[in-house]
């Protein structure tokens, strides 16, 4: 039995059975638990535990369903208005391409019904975009994003400020009959999120948006555009959330202002100059031990940094043949299993630095709980088919709004240059 149908019966059975005990009571219904025979209590706890157990397994599939959609897709809408394409099938997004909105907004964009094959937009090369399953696009394999999936990451609507505690309130012994001193918990400092504006703009041939929709259904090009915009608007935030420098841009985890207060907090192991490839166990026991230890915790207490630093890092030897970092305890590096540095996990990041520069971070390590990533809303896509008229063309544009900040410099350290 479907679970929606399942609730639904119990819920029945439910109100059943308190209209049953408030005819034979004469009470109300919430009075059961006081006043109901045995057997209704029992039924009526039975009946609220199910009840429990089906609303957490639709939940779970609500949660499941949500997870397996596609973060960037095209999306259509039937005559009624109501989007549809979201997490569709090929063969159902072919079918939804047909409904007669759809064709109205489609053809309203395109302005024409071509057969033949048109490169994305005249700025191309002589490579065709190809709209039939005879050609195909090799994509270019592009890192996803590290720092989002270790953050805390929420969605905001407008300017936000958060306090950061500054210290806890005093407590002292006091003799019987002694004088009690109060003093209230301070604040240190106020974080404040803004909100940097991203885009990126694209543009795209009306016959080629003709072709893809009159060959392959409206998801298929359509689906390339907005799955390279989002690509492309993806690893932007990636760079800025590891080295923007928190002055109109997001403060990123490896970059200045991070650093600048890293080195403030004496959380950071300098190695005074030297290049990447002077790091040592040393210094990556020191930096550990730079996090205070309420922080070395969790599923987020992680090390960051490029991948240049880590095969320098694997590369450490106690002696001209033994390496120090064995990952696996019965292969080593044989194995090929990354492992942990010192005993933490680690994620790489195309955008931490490596360059001999002063105060680059080359690592860092700490609990990312304590950074945080605020979007303003979602995504959002205009489509222009008129400012690139002349040339008939359609501009896709997606826009998004973003800022992230470290909220707690205590719970990070880093290796610096």
């Amino acid at each position: 039995m479907d679970p929606l149908t399942e609730l639904n019966n119990l819920t029945h059975q439910y109100r059943k059975t308190l209209e049953q005990f408030s005819e034979r009571k004469d009470a109300k219904t919430h009075e059961i638990e006081a006043r109901g025979s045995g057997e209704e209590r029992e039924k009526i706890a039975r009946l609220d535990n199910d009840m429990t157990e089906i609303e957490k397994l639709i939940q779970l599939r609500k949660l499941a369903a949500e997870s397996a959609k596609p973060e960037f897709s095209a999306r259509v809408a039937d005559d009624d208005g109501k989007w549809l394409y979201d997490g569709l099938s090929q063969r159902a997004r072919q079918q939804y391409g047909t409904r007669t909105y759809t064709e109205r907004y489609m053809q309203a964009i395109i302005g024409g019904d071509m057969s033949a094959f048109r490169a994305l937009s005249t700025s191309t090369s002589n490579a065709p975009v190809p709209t039939d399953l005879e050609r195909r696009i090799i994509e270019k394999r592009q890192q996803a994003s590290v720092i989002r999936q270790l953050a805390t990451v929420y969605t905001i609507d407008s300017t936000r400020e958060v306090s950061v505690e500054g210290s806890l309130p005093t407590t002292a012994k006091v003799a019987e009959g002694g004088t009690i001193t109060p003093n209230d918990l301070s604040f240190g400092s106020k974080i404040t999120f803004l909100k940097t504006k991203y885009v990126t703009a694209g543009k795209a041939s009306r016959e080629y948006l003709a072709d893809v929709i009159g060959t392959s259904g409206v998801g298929s090009g359509l689906d390339y555009l907005a799955r390279k915009h989002g690509m492309s608007m993806g690893l932007k935030h990636e760079e800025e959330f590891t080295i923007g420098d928190g002055t109109g841009d997001p403060e990123g985890i490896a970059g200045a202002s991070a650093q600048t207060k890293l080195a403030a907090a004496s959380q950071v192991t300098d190695l005074a100059g030297a290049a990447i490839t002077s790091v040592t166990g040393d210094n990556v026991i020191d930096t550990y031990h730079l996090v205070k230890p309420q922080y070395r915790i969790g599923t987020k207490f992680s090390w960051l940094f490029s991948d240049t630093f880590l095969k320098t890092v694997r590369k450490l030897k106690v002696n001209t043949t033994d390496y120090i970092w064995k990952p696996s305890d019965n292969g080593g590096l044989a194995d090929g299993v990354p492992g942990t540095l010192y005993g933490v996990p680690y994620r790489i990041s195309a955008y931490v630095p490596t360059a001999t520069a002063n105060n680059n971070i080359f690592a860092v390590i700490g609990n990312f709980e304590y950074f945080e990533i605020a979007d303003r809303m979602g995504m959002e896509t205009l489509i222009d088919p008129y400012s690139a008229a002349a040339t008939d063309e359609t501009i896709v544009y997606m826009y998004t709004r973003t800022d992230s900040r470290i909220m707690l410099i205590d719970a990070f350290a880093a290796i610096t240059c």
